[in-house]
């Protein structure tokens, strides 16, 4: 393909020779935005809290001190806190350090994103929507660590979803996003299908769950994201009460009945337990899949069984974001899909069990509910192809 071709050769020279090709040099991203500072500050604060911990013990003269357990309690939380935070500077940095090996380029006819790992064209015509990473009244000025999302046609991309670019390209994510919805431009008209539901809805999602996944279907699968949902709270506190009766002495079990000794057990493993059982029993039924988008309907498997959403029934597709508070992620925005129908109850979905970006996953709802995908077999053929440069890299992150 020519304009595959052409974007190549001017991913390669670093600059295009006409004005039909773009390219979008990368700069250094924002390591150290508001997120960045909280992932610096949290060594600070755990060693701090250690160090109270260890100092209280010592004029106490017991680890069952009261304020050293608490003191404890939050070193430990921070700790944790510290590894979470941590994880996510690693990928940071190593995009940092990684600047120059991507590359962005747009034309006419398509896209192409470099990547440390593969290049992948996209055709514009296979591009449904973009969009930045949180909502825009949320956005602090400045430069800041936000992906932005190129949600594409999953047919006609081998079953990619989206592109995910980190903020190494323009001066802001917002200015990358506008750039390229302006690019893109508005869709083409589309009326709703009014396609026929499956029969056996049961036996469509026992299929998809298995791969075999019939034309113009999408099957979302869900990652162990929701593992960042678990109750971390009272497993340390579990965690610390454990380690000062063992550092207490002979004297401290002595003085416990073993009646007492059980209960407190029970009583600690009580409450991740029921987590344990209670997410189990949402997760299992789901058989690794968050969505199931079909040309009449969207699927969703709970443990009260098969909820059938049809298109035409699903009003708005909303996101909601609340403020809450973890052990893991501390202050954070908790974020909801929220599925908006005409004559039943609202559905609200849970980011870490969805399985792509919450913006990512409304914008495929919204181009299945107006009609946009599946695409027709002509549709498609009219549209150029899009393909990879190069092989590698995941359907959800780049």
């Amino acid at each position: 393909m020519s304009w595959v071709n052409d974007l190549e050769a001017a991913l390669a020279r670093g600059r295009s020779d006409d004005d039909s090709v773009r390219v979008i040099a990368p700069q250094r991203p924002p390591v150290l935005d508001a997120e960045g500072v909280k992932a610096v500050v949290a060594p600070l604060f755990a060693a701090i809290f250690w160090g109270a911990a260890i100092f209280r013990e010592m004029v106490g003269g017991t680890p069952l001190d009261p304020i050293a357990v608490v003191l404890r309690l939050l070193a430990l939380g921070m700790t944790l806190r510290v590894l979470f935070l941590g994880a996510e500077m690693l990928r940071r940095f190593g995009v940092w350090a990684q600047t120059k090996a991507y590359g962005l380029a747009i034309s006419d006819e398509g896209l192409m994103f470099r990547t440390p790992e593969a290049d992948y064209a996209v055709a514009k015509a296979d591009v449904i929507g973009v969009s930045e990473r949180g909502r825009w009244q949320e956005r602090g000025a400045g430069r800041r660590w936000s992906e932005v999302y190129v949600v594409l046609d999953p047919e006609a991309s081998g079953g990619r979803t989206h592109l995910a670019l980190p903020p190494v390209f323009e001066d802001t994510p917002g200015l990358l996003a506008e750039r390229l919805m302006r690019w893109r431009g508005p869709l083409p008209e589309a009326e709703p299908t009014d396609a026929k539901p499956a029969d056996l809805a049961s036996r469509l999602y026992d299929d998809a769950v298995k791969g075999d996944v019939p034309a113009g279907v999408l099957a979302i699968r869900h990652d162990r994201q929701w593992l960042r949902k678990a109750p971390y709270a009272p497993v340390l506190a579990g965690v610390v009460a454990i380690e000062a009766l063992v550092r207490g002495g002979s004297a401290v079990w002595q003085a416990i009945e073993p009646w007492m000794g059980g209960l407190l057990v029970l009583a600690l493993l009580a409450v991740p337990a029921r987590w344990l059982w209670q997410t189990g029993r949402e997760v299992k039924p789901r058989k690794g899949l968050g969505l199931v988008m079909t040309p009449a309907e969207v699927l969703i498997r709970t443990r009260a069984g098969m909820l059938r959403v049809r298109w035409r029934e699903l009003a708005q597709v909303n996101l909601d974001a609340k403020k809450k508070w973890s052990v893991l992620e501390g202050a954070h925005a908790a974020r909801q899909l929220v599925l908006l129908r005409t004559t039943a109850p609202v559905i609200r979905y849970d980011e870490p069990y969805l399985g792509l970006p919450i913006e990512v996953a409304k914008l495929l709802l919204d181009a299945y509910r107006s009609g946009q995908l599946p695409r027709t077999p002509a549709a498609r053929s009219d549209a150029p192809d899009s393909r990879e440069g190069r092989a590698g890299g995941s359907s959800e992150e780049e």
